[in-house]
């Protein structure tokens, strides 16, 4: 793991079934809090952007942007802001770990399929909360989480990077949460 000369922090996190190792998503954040989450992908990545403004958009490969949220500026944000989340179904067309160097590094392992949807999920802010809730017979839980402490970060911001599950309220108990 090693510095780069842009002084950005980088996080990848990645994806792990058995030996394969894919890519799931590299998060950069510059030194002005700017965030910007790639998903590396056969054919067109993929791209969130959070910007010191509170801007918040979506590209995929060179096309416009997709949408454009305005949320919280960074320090603005007392408890957490969620920027980027995506399930892993995907798995295949994630493109191969091949060791490249980060600051930090967020393993996955792959579940195994069941009635659940399990997805990542990266959030910035101040202090991140995993409580789960439970609407409608469907039930969100936290299955792993760790926070990275943003060094060059003038708001103090904190990466969180997680995994969710969502079952059914029956299901639960079958899974082994």
């Amino acid at each position: 793991m090693s510095r780069r000369k842009n002084q950005s922090f980088l996080l990848r996190v990645n994806l792990n079934s058995g030996t394969d190792v894919r890519r799931f998503c590299e998060v950069h954040v510059d030194q002005k809090d700017n965030v910007y989450v790639f998903q590396p992908r056969k054919g067109q990545s993929v791209k969130t952007s959070y910007h010191e403004s509170g801007e918040s958009h979506l590209k995929n490969g060179q096309s416009p942007k997709m949408f454009v949220m305005h949320l919280d500026k960074p320090e603005q944000i007392w408890s957490e802001e969620q920027v980027w989340s995506k399930s892993f179904e995907s798995f295949d067309d994630l493109l191969p770990y091949k060791g490249e160097s980060a600051d930090a590094i967020f393993d996955i392992d792959l579940p195994p399929s069941t009635g659940a949807i399990t997805f990542g999920q990266v959030s910035i802010g101040q202090f991140f909360d995993p409580a789960g809730w439970t609407m409608d017979d469907v039930t969100q839980s936290t299955v792993k989480q760790q926070v990275f402490t943003l060094p060059l970060s003038p708001s103090k911001l904190m990466l969180c990077a997680r995994i969710l599950r969502l079952a059914h309220s029956g299901n639960i108990a079958d899974e082994g949460s």
